[in-house]
């Protein structure tokens, strides 16, 4: 459809180089770099002096393992390994080696070496080195040393990735030929796959590379004036002319070459005055390719690029103490960022900087811009891919973050740019490919509410604007808004990178709403008021009460507003209404008994609208009452006049004395009593005197009630009998058996005392003869020994003593009888 938006698929290859096997670079006079987290270092140990062709391999945690120019190898101690002299490289070859590992070993490693010169016996070989021999430092293999693969070779080695292996690839000086090598785990295959270009060359040397996805061929020839491109197949190891990428440089100049790690950018480096080109690729045609062409770097010497294992391209400059570099490999136009001096050397560099293999394995993942909410399916080439660990770069997805199946599948937790990654290990290296994609927003579309009101004259202006869509409105325009300034049944379709989306709404145009609301009015209660705004137009309408219709009728006092609104804006209009309540039909209470001696207070409502009288013509608003009468209430204004009559009658408060419930001794009694002797009484126990004695021994409630003229009063009081209750009054009483009443201050009285708390006493003395002759209560005073106001005579008395402990029961009375001598000195 033609406003649907597309959404790019990219395959984004892996950087070209292992993590750990490129790390130790040795080239030129003895120099050498190696790549740490920081960045490259300059390194001085190295003991290669050679003008051009150069190869070193690491093991995966890039700890140096050998390195050689193709005629000599040096072990990772700088040692020459025993048998590693007199392979047949040469130090004037652009490419004079490449080091290979064995598939499905750790240990084994091929050295592919050609000459210079492309002379008769002048070729390409290769070597094994074992890393088990000579103590773990390694050794070449003298079964499998300079073994002959082809003859006339233009000093080119170029190697990538294949199924389960890998192709040596070389040219055929000054023909059309280039053949493949394929390594496997049972070895080099010596039987190559020759390839007829179709396009002969002149000139015996200078620079191949290959892209890290293995699928393209780039070189130049000395004395030529193009570069040539050329396809490559990885399954076939076939090798296929593309076109020529034409330049304006002189001829026999172009030397080194490069991919991006992309493949869509072509870098070349001059021979001599160090100028390095850039061509993009991407524009797919040998003149536009060329016309591309664009300096990006120059400076004195020149020499060959190639890829860091940090994914930038290092520049040798023939002569100097320093490497250039390339820091945005995959941005055309000078935005690659050159940088003239940036790695400084300990000793010079030449031509040659290390030969690797451009795709050591080759892995490349889909990486698809999608919409937020879709789940996305990630796939990849798992040729040579042994295991992998993705990462999508999503960390608030918390542990889906990560993956470790071939295709897996991830749903992102919002929208904007992700880089994935990919790590991907296979026979004994690994790498990491990167990848940006950018999950775009779900559409939503509301253009207004679904009807709309404006005023006329006005024009209102409708959005449907959202990121990557496009629009169709109902009168077929395009735009991202509508102008609407007549009534419209408006919609528009959105189609967006993710939605489509329709949305419709109604316009209409108004006129400014107009009413009058009444006065403020006041009326009497019973009444009622209907308020009209008569609209004329259409409006939203609002009342402070709540209602939203023209009309309302009204039945309290208030502040009544109403407001309509519509396109035209907001009107407003209000009144007070106050309505005068009529005097209430019941202004006293209903006439009542009063069974207390308080007063009643008859209070009348506040209402200043109403005049008040009572029957005393006041018109407090509290009158008293404390006495039988009956008062009446006039109430009146210009709503109506009422009276209200209220009669009280005064019985009198009944009182009693039961008191609070009580826990006795079970052997004793309480007296429970009324006070009023008016009264009559019943109790539960059936008794009708104001006073009944509590049961001894037993609990119980005991219930009176009490009528006195038109009152009548229930109470209750609950006896609880317990023998926990029983004081102790085992005391005892104490007394002489002889007083002496002579008046000399001691022992002139008969007492008796004792350790209880007495509450009650009573005493008798009687003589001989049983005749009483003195009698006490009081436990204090005793007896003086006179008897009516004369001495007693000497003798013999008896006595008999009745008491009580201090305690509520009767039942605890004890009576103690003694004798004793009165003697008269």
């Amino acid at each position: 459809m033609p406003r649907s938006l597309l959404i790019a698929l990219f395959l984004f290859p892996l950087v070209a180089f292992g993590q750990g096997q490129a790390d130790w670079w040795y080239f030129g006079s003895n120099a050498g770099v190696h790549f740490e987290s920081s960045g490259p270092v300059a390194v001085s140990n190295g003991q290669l002096s050679t003008s051009e062709g150069c190869a070193s391999i690491s093991d995966q945690a890039g700890n140096l393992l050998f390195y050689t120019d193709g005629i000599t190898v040096y072990d990772k101690n700088h040692v020459v390994m025993p048998n590693g002299t007199g392979l047949l490289g040469n130090s004037s070859s652009t490419h004079s080696a490449v080091i290979i590992p064995r598939p499905g070993s750790l240990t084994d490693y091929y050295i592919f070496t050609v000459d210079d010169g492309g002379a008769s016996g002048e070729g390409m070989y290769y070597s094994l080195v074992d890393m088990t021999l000579n103590s773990g430092d390694g050794d070449v293999v003298t079964t499998e040393k300079n073994v002959f693969l082809v003859d006339d070779t233009s000093e080119k080695i170029a190697a990538v990735k294949k199924s389960n292996g890998y192709w040596v690839i070389t040219h055929l000086a000054s023909t059309p030929t280039y053949q493949a090598y394929e390594i496997t785990a049972s070895g080099v295959n010596t039987t190559p796959v020759v390839s007829n270009t179709a396009w002969a060359t002149a000139g015996f040397g200078y620079g191949i590379t290959a892209s890290s996805d293995g699928q393209q061929i780039a070189s130049v020839y000395f004395a030529t004036d193009s570069i040539h491109l050329y396809d490559f197949d990885a399954s076939t190891g076939a090798v296929t002319g593309n076109y020529k990428i034409g330049s304006s440089m002189a001829q026999g100049l172009m030397y080194g070459l490069e991919f991006s790690p992309s493949g869509e950018i072509l870098y070349m480096q001059a021979y001599a005055n160090g100028d390095v080109r850039q061509f993009d690729l991407t524009l797919g045609s040998s003149a536009a390719v060329s016309a591309s062409e664009t300096v990006i770097g120059s400076g004195t010497g020149g020499g060959q690029l190639q890829t860091g294992p940090d994914g930038y391209i290092y520049c040798s400059r023939y002569g100097n103490l320093f490497l250039s570099r390339i820091n945005d490999p995959d941005v055309v136009g000078v935005g690659c960022n050159w940088e003239d001096t940036a790695v400084v050397l300990t000793f010079t560099a030449r031509w040659g900087l290390p030969t690797f293999i451009q795709s050591f394995f080759n892995v490349g993942f889909t990486a698809e811009d999608h919409c937020f909410g879709d789940p996305f399916a990630f796939s990849l080439d798992t040729l040579g891919v042994d295991s992998l660990l993705w990462n999508f770069g999503d960390p608030a997805s918390g542990t889906n973050d990560t993956s470790t199946t071939y295709f897996p599948t991830h749903t992102y937790s919002d929208t904007g740019t992700y880089t994935v990654t990919l790590i991907a290990w296979g026979d004994t290296l690994v790498d990491t490919a990167y990848s940006t994609i950018y999950v775009y927003p779900r559409q939503t579309l509301n253009i207004g509410p679904a009807d709309t009101g404006m005023c006329f004259g006005d024009t209102i202006t409708l959005y449907a604007t959202q990121a990557y869509s496009t629009y169709l409105w109902q009168d077929s325009s395009t735009a991202d808004s509508f102008n609407v300034y007549r009534d419209s049944l408006i919609y528009v379709t959105l189609f967006g990178v993710c939605d489509t989306l329709t949305d419709t709404m109604l316009v209409h145009f108004d006129t400014l709403a107009v009413f009058n609301l009444p006065e403020d009015t006041t009326f009497c209660e019973g009444n009622v008021l209907f308020l009209d705004a008569n609209l004329q137009v259409t409006a939203d309408v609002f009342w402070n009460t709540g209602d939203s219709v023209d009309a309302i009728t009204v039945t309290q006092s208030g502040f009544y507003q109403m407001s309509a609104v519509n396109g035209c804006g907001l009107v407003t209009d209000s009144l007070n209404v106050n309505i005068i309540p009529r005097p209430d039909s019941a202004l006293l209470p209903p006439d009542t008994l009063n069974c207390f001696d308080s007063p009643i207070y008859l209070e009348r409502p506040l209402n200043d609208t109403i005049q008040w009288v009572w029957s005393d013509s006041s018109d407090v608003e509290i009158f008293e009452v404390d006495t039988t009468m009956t008062v009446w209430l006039a109430a009146f204004n210009q709503c109506g006049f009422l009276i209200d009559t209220f009669t009280a009658v005064f019985n009198g408060e009944i009182k009693t004395e039961l008191g609070e419930d009580t826990i006795i001794c079970d052997e004793d009694s309480i007296r429970l009593f009324g006070t009023d002797s008016l009264a009559t009484y019943l109790w539960n126990t059936g008794d009708t005197t104001d006073s009944i004695w509590s049961i001894p021994g037993e609990t119980e409630n005991y219930i009176v009630t009490i009528k006195l003229r038109e009152c009548e009063l229930v109470e209750s009081r609950r006896v609880f009998a317990t023998d926990t209750a029983c004081p102790n009054i085992d005391c005892a009483l104490r007394y002489g058996n002889i007083f002496t009443p002579n008046g000399d201050g001691w022992n002139d009285r008969f007492r008796i005392d004792s350790d209880c708390d007495l509450y009650k006493f009573s005493m008798a003395i009687f003589n001989r003869w049983g005749q009483l002759v003195h009698e006490s209560s009081n436990v204090a005073y005793g007896w003086d020994g006179y008897i009516n106001g004369e001495p007693a005579s000497q003798g013999t008395y008896y006595f008999t003593v009745l008491y009580k402990d201090f305690v509520v029961v009767d039942s605890d009375r004890f009576l103690t009888q003694g004798s004793f001598m009165l003697i008269r000195e």
